[in-house]
């Protein structure tokens, strides 16, 4: 039920993230469209208007020819017929016309042709309208079906006083004028305050009233022709642009970006119709992309389940065995601490077995010591010689805390150290371990060279296990100098802001593998001689570690050993 339950939710993650890739890809697409469908209807408005411009300006310049004023105040403008024909050709424009002030035409460039203004009134058009009031008038027309359309300029000529006495009308072929973007894949199209097209790169499109909004203009300037009505376009707004659909039009996109711009300049509205479906083709192929890495990630995790399902059954039996080995290496663990905790106690009982008949002479010679001074001080009381009585009892109560001392310093080196690592003062150490030592050292006339710095140096470790690794490195320095002469230990304290050493140098031989000497049962010496095991070192490398230290053993230039043990002063 569960995995159901997450196999919808998932599915219906996956549809709902394609569906917004498919959004978010034919958002930008339509913005990108929309961009270059407005950068390409700005570049062919600017083409039109800018081809009419020379025509705007030609009236302007003729209108300021005597030749022109002479002729409408003379009445004989019918001679500047060949001129104006000149300028035409020169011009390309369809006529060039000279008006009088009651709108007929006295001069045309196109005089004796079919398409000749000569003896027309142009009075009601409005370019001649507002060129008699004295401004630059403009207007497109076909004044018959067999004309081409065109677009005219007229210009007001006046005399010396400024008073306006006819126009120059110029009519420039705006067939001509499509051809420059004729072969574009864009529909372009102008349409006029009427919102019939007057000029497009379709021909099929020309002539035709949008229908927005209906109105029924007078046809005279279309040429008396018939406008064919544009169905009603379903326009629609999506993403912030204009969508044109037109689905029973073969001539247009069924569905388009519409673009418009206004151009009153010439009084007319810039269109331009872009094809959606490069758009919608590339927001499809994005979510199909979307949906087949989706596809495979859900095949991806499909495996990955199978594949979890059968490893959860292994782990299931994998578990039960790694319980019951745990449980078997935990046993094992404590039992292994436990026999290192013995073999280090073991290590120092030998040590003390070593050093038990120094020990004992130790012992018996403040024995035999305080036995004389006690019968001496028991003579001198029956003599009533009380001060030499107090004074072997003085030397009596000596020898007892020197006796006192060694038996503490070998309890407390005996006994398995239960206290954790703290503060250690690394002089009383090494005292206790040479006081322990000291009948041994005396006995092999070991010269001891210690002198326990003034101020006391502390570091991390455990008193009585460090005790027993400068033992250890002691009794092995007097093994080492058994046949050595002179015989010698050298005992330093070093410190650091972080660290603390204790430095032990012998004058012994030195030390034949440095890097097997902390090895367990590694030793140079042989049965008979002290029975050694070669765990000592081993083990007094094991304590050291314990503390967060370390301990090394090298040669030193003059001959001889040297141990150096480090302590941290802080917590590791």
């Amino acid at each position: 039920m569960r995995l159901a339950t997450y196999t919808l939710i998932l599915l219906g993650f996956a549809a709902g993230l394609v569906f917004a890739v498919w959004q978010l890809s034919y958002r930008e697409a339509l913005s990108q469209l929309s961009r270059a469908a407005e950068a390409r209807l700005s570049l062919a408005s600017d083409r039109l208007v800018g081809r009419l411009e020379r025509y705007r300006v030609l009236p302007v310049i003729l209108a300021r020819d005597n030749a022109f004023l002479d002729a409408l105040e003379q009445g004989d403008a019918a001679r500047l017929n060949p001129r104006l024909r000149l300028l035409a050709d020169l011009s390309r424009s369809l006529n060039i016309s000279l008006v009088e002030p009651s709108g007929l035409v006295v001069a045309d460039s196109a005089y004796d042709t079919t398409q000749s203004y000569m003896g027309r009134s142009l009075a009601n058009r409005p370019d001649f309208i507002r060129a008699m009031n004295g401004a630059l008038g403009f207007y497109h027309l076909q004044e018959r079906i067999d004309s081409p359309r065109g677009f005219t300029f007229a210009s007001p000529v006046r005399d010396s006083k400024g008073i306006v006495r006819g126009a120059v009308v110029v009519k420039a072929d705006l067939q001509n004028l499509e051809l420059l973007w004729r072969g574009d894949p864009e529909t372009v199209f102008f349409a006029d305050e009427n919102n019939v097209i007057f000029i497009s790169n379709r021909s099929e499109l020309l002539f035709t009233q949008l229908g927005w909004p209906a109105t029924r203009p007078s046809l005279e300037r279309y040429g008396n022709q018939n406008l064919a009505p544009y169905p009603d376009p379903r326009a629609s707004m999506r993403f912030g642009h204009t969508i044109w659909h037109a689905d029973e039009d073969p001539k247009l996109p069924a569905e388009a970006l519409l673009e418009t711009q206004p151009l009153p300049v010439i009084g007319m509205n810039a269109y331009i119709l872009s094809d959606l479906q490069p758009a919608i083709e590339a927001a499809r192929l994005r979510a199909m992309l979307v949906a087949a890495l989706l596809a495979l990630f859900g095949a991806i995790l499909a495996a990955l389940y199978i594949r979890r399902s059968a490893l959860g059954r292994e782990l299931a039996l994998r578990s039960e065995a790694n319980a019951e080995l745990e449980a078997r290496v935990e046993k094992r663990t404590g039992q292994l601490r436990r026999a290192r905790d013995d073999l280090v106690q073991a290590d120092k009982l030998s040590a003390l077995g070593q050093m038990a008949a120094g020990i004992s002479h130790e012992l018996n010679q403040p024995l035999a010591a305080i036995q004389s001074f006690s019968e001496n001080a028991q003579v001198f009381l029956e003599r009533g010689d009380g001060d030499k009585a107090a004074a072997n009892l003085g030397r009596i109560a000596d020898l007892t805390a020197r006796m006192s001392r060694i038996i503490k310093n070998l309890r407390a080196f005996s006994r398995k150290e239960g206290e954790p690592t703290g503060d250690v003062a690394l002089g009383k150490v090494v005292e206790d371990a040479l006081e322990i030592a000291g009948a041994r050292l005396r006995a092999e006339r070991v010269a001891i060279a210690w002198q326990r710095p003034q101020g006391e140096i502390v570091a991390r470790g455990g008193a009585v296990r460090l005790q027993q690794v400068v033992l250890n490195l002691i009794s092995n320095a007097v093994d080492a100098m058994a046949a050595s002469n002179p015989k010698r230990i050298e005992i330093e304290l070093h410190e650091s802001p972080s660290h603390a050493q204790i430095i032990l140098r012998d004058t012994g031989p030195g030390l034949e593998a440095t890097e097997k000497i902390f090895e367990p049962f590694y030793t140079t010496k042989t049965m008979g001689e002290t029975d050694g095991m070669g765990l000592g070192l081993s083990i007094s490398y094991g304590i050291v570690q314990s503390f967060g230290g370390d301990i090394k053993g090298e040669n030193h230039a003059d001959g001889g050993a040297v141990f150096t043990i480090t302590l941290p002063k802080e917590r590791p």
